[in-house]
């Protein structure tokens, strides 16, 4: 006799599950990819277990002030207060030491 064997669907998890799972992948494909694939992945993805270490400090040896500005205020906004480990380079203003010791 052959057992049926349920399988569930990546997109019926539940969002904590699919964070943690998420929370592996790059920071781009969290921002870009993920959201895309469907509402559930979507939700996953804006929960606090992909924002609780933001790692940009490659991405921001190049970058303009202004945009590692407005994308570190958006980054740790999403982060909704679980952020445990900010890694970034190049911050010049005292507005983003700020920003980040407030939240």
């Amino acid at each position: 006799m052959e057992e049926e064997c349920k399988l569930r669907r990546w997109d019926e998890l539940i969002p904590d599950a699919l964070g943690l799972i998420f929370k592996n992948l790059s920071l781009q494909e969290i921002l870009t990819v993920i959201p895309r694939v469907c509402k559930s992945w979507g939700a996953a993805v804006a929960g606090p277990y992909c924002w609780q270490e933001i790692d940009i400090e490659q991405w921001s040896q190049n970058c303009p002030p202004e945009t590692l500005d407005r994308v570190l205020r958006m980054l740790i906004t999403k982060s909704s207060g679980s952020l445990r480990k900010l890694c970034v380079t190049g911050l010049s203003s005292q507005q983003s030491f700020s920003f980040i010791a407030d939240q």
